[in-house]
């Protein structure tokens, strides 16, 4: 069999690497480890499932599991390396002969889906990334905005930068030992110099006085989109 393969902690996975890293963990411990797709995403990438159980013991269907995913959020990356640990740990132990692990794996299964929103980590891992909340799929609306402020790269430099403007109502001020930062005005506090920030993008059918940032049209949040009655467990973000 092929050596168990060793991931890296210092960089973020695209989904091709994350995928051929898994696959890998599979080939070199074929008793021990399964990949499996769950499904696809908006754009068609697979959802890739690690199962971790001991098959000589039993099938893991047969067996009280344990789940664990992580990056259902778009830029929450660090939830994946923090999947991809426990699979390294758990693998490595088992064949170090860890009494722990041995038992937990012989008797139960372990599910890890490192990467529940590949789409959503694509996007914040492009060369030019968008950091959005969740999915890539446009929810509610898909139509471009008629009025409004568009947040976007208007410079093309890879980054949305802020402006401040000055007034004397603002609800931000520059803080005291950097004033390159800006820091909120306390509540109360008045007789100094305040601003607003205002996000780089493109303003239509500007009124003089109001500026109101348009939502992100990929608005469907795959943390929130559970049925009724859906209590948040502990996950990993």
């Amino acid at each position: 069999m092929p050596p168990v393969p060793v991931p890296r902690f210092d960089v973020f996975y695209r989904h091709a690497e994350l995928s051929r890293l898994l696959a890998d963990y599979a080939a070199a411990r074929p008793g021990l480890v399964r990949l499996e797709t769950i499904g696809r995403s908006h754009e068609g990438r697979e959802i890739q499932l690690v199962v971790l159980s001991n098959a000589d013991t039993g099938a893991d269907r047969d067996k009280p599991a344990f789940w664990v995913d992580g990056n259902i959020h778009a830029a929450e990356l660090t939830a994946g390396t923090a999947c991809l640990y426990w699979l390294h740990q758990l693998v490595t132990g088992y064949d170090a002969g860890d009494e722990k692990i041995r038992q937990l794996l012989d008797t139960r299964a372990v599910y890890i889906c490192p990467r529940l929103n590949p789409d959503g980590a694509e996007l914040a891992l492009a060369d030019r990334p968008r950091h959005i909340r969740s999915s890539t799929r446009p929810y509610p609306y898909q139509e471009e905005p008629v009025d409004g402020l568009t947040v976007e790269d208007v410079d093309g430099d890879g980054r949305i930068l802020y402006m401040r403007v000055p007034d004397p109502h603002g609800p931000w001020k520059k803080h005291a030992a950097e004033p390159r930062l800006m820091v909120a005005r306390e509540p109360g506090e008045f007789g100094g110099d305040y601003y607003r920030l205002i996000p780089e993008g493109t303003l239509k059918h500007f009124d003089g006085v109001r500026i109101s940032a348009n939502r992100d049209p990929e608005g469907l949040d795959l943390n929130r989109n559970f049925p009724a009655y859906w209590r948040g467990g502990r996950r990993l973000k």
